[in-house]
């Protein structure tokens, strides 16, 4: 079972990766074979079709995305999870560029897949805590912490392998300082603008 489930993630690594760089349609499952150093078959063994296989990616790195994320989070879990959250960034580049080249299609790709517009990135649990916490500002500090987080993503995919150049360890920093000092909590767990 082990080297079943290492053949099958091996295989979405490799599409992952190629469907980043040359796109959904511009990737055959005759290249991710070849680069994965298996047999064209194979790959459908594990996979209805090459959408499934793109679907099945899109759930997996949402899912590893969002396992810090539940409805019961506390500003302070946010707060917490933004460091987790930024490192994911540098550890999952290819997902991330892969999610955003899809994202930026109008979401056509996403129906034809079978997913809702909310399924990959139930944001409304965060929005949720955000109206308890900031009441008529809530979408205002929601799209300000949106902005940030998605600078930051788009900054380390296009800048992140040429630290010389663009330091990203300090824009974490700073980013994270700034996030910080903006929502202090107090005992309450209430934010102090």
């Amino acid at each position: 079972m082990a080297i079943r489930a290492e053949k099958k993630q091996l295989i979405m690594d490799m599409a992952m990766r190629l469907f980043a760089e040359n796109g959904f349609e511009g990737t055959s499952t005759a290249s991710i074979a070849k680069h994965a150093g298996i047999s064209h078959g194979l790959i459908f063994k594990y996979f209805e079709s090459k959408d499934d296989l793109l679907r099945q990616i899109l759930i997996s790195g949402s899912k590893r995305f969002l396992e810090n994320l539940f409805p019961e989070m506390t500003m302070n879990d946010l707060l917490t999870n933004m460091d987790n959250y930024l490192d994911y960034i540098g550890e999952n580049k290819h997902f991330l560029k892969l999610y955003y080249t899809l994202a930026l299609q109008q979401l056509k790709v996403m129906r034809n897949l079978g997913f809702s517009e909310n399924e990959l990135i139930p944001m409304q649990y965060v929005m949720n805590l955000f109206k308890k916490q900031f009441g008529k500002k809530a979408l205002e500090e929601f799209l300000l912490l949106s902005a940030i987080s998605e600078g930051f993503t788009i900054l380390s995919l296009l800048f992140g392998d040429q630290q010389d150049l663009f330091p990203i360890d300090t824009l974490k920093s700073v980013v994270l300082k700034f996030i910080r000092e903006r929502y202090l909590l107090n005992e309450n767990s209430s934010i102090v603008l």
